[in-house]
This record gives structure tokens, C-alpha cells and sequence, in this order.
């Protein structure tokens, strides 16, 4: 059986959409309501009820102030954006090996399929999440 992080708490959600992790990370890590989010990530491309690529919640984390802190590993997603951003991505790291390394101020962890927030150390998320889910890449707010 797989090991899993019980977030410290469910944060912010709407009823009738889904596929929008890369809103609800946005919204809990940056404290802004649902709908905030929302218009952020729709305004960068994302199409309501339906999940985004790199490229759509690279710009919309990025037009709201957060800096890039790392791309990591050599998972499909972590090589395009690695190549978008013209950077060399770190070696490959697990989120409950990253997880200790976040504990002052308000980040997005890009997992493989997944966006999370995580806020002084702990996961804000509704999902149970792998302790051994890769890494993509990892956001801080400024």
C-alpha cells in the first residue's frame, strides 16, 4: 500500500468544476477566493472544467507574483518545461523529500498530474497525496 500526506486542511474548492487543481493551489497558497483564482488561470488559457499545461499555470503563477524556485527531475512534463523556461531542470526529487524543505511562506508544488499548495510546510490540498509523487517543479510566492 502507498504512503500517502494527509493535508492539514481541504482550503478552497467550488461545486460543478473540476480538473482545476492548478486553481485551487493558486487560491490556497496566495489566500485569494475561488473565483480569483479562477479568472487568473482563465485568463492565461485555461478552459473551465478542464485541466491546463505547463504553459498556462507557468504564466498565470508567474503574472501573479511568484517566482520559479525549481524544475526537477526527468518526467516528461519536467523536460518541456525545463526546455520552455531555457533552464536545466535539478536532480529528481519525491514530495515527502521536498515537503521538510518548504516550511516559511506559501509555495506550488507541481506533482506529476496534480497542483498543490503548500503553506508553512503543510499540504492544503482535497487529496491525499503519494509521499513518493515526483516533482515537476515548485513555486514561492514573493
Amino acid at each position: 500500500m502507498a504512503k500517502v500526506i494527509v493535508p492539514m486542511r481541504a482550503g478552497v474548492f467550488t461545486y460543478g468544476e473540476h480538473a482545476d487543481c492548478t486553481v485551487r493551489a493558486l487560491a490556497n497558497s496566495a489566500g485569494l477566493l475561488y473565483g480569483n483564482a479562477h479568472t487568473i488561470l482563465k485568463r492565461h488559457g485555461r478552459t473551465d472544467k478542464r485541466g491546463c499545461n505547463h504553459n498556462v499555470w507557468h504564466d498565470a503563477y508567474i503574472g501573479n507574483g511568484m517566482s520559479l524556485v525549481g524544475v526537477y527531475g526527468t518526467t516528461r512534463r519536467a523536460y518541456l518545461l525545463a526546455k520552455k523556461l531555457s533552464v536545466v531542470a535539478q536532480d529528481g526529487i519525491t514530495l515527502g523529500r521536498m515537503l521538510p524543505t518548504l516550511t516559511n511562506g506559501s509555495y506550488i508544488v507541481i506533482i506529476t498530474g496534480h497542483a498543490l499548495a503548500v503553506v508553512d510546510g503543510g499540504i492544503v490540498d482535497m487529496n491525499l497525496n503519494r509521499i513518493n509523487s515526483r516533482v515537476v517543479a515548485v513555486y514561492k510566492h514573493s
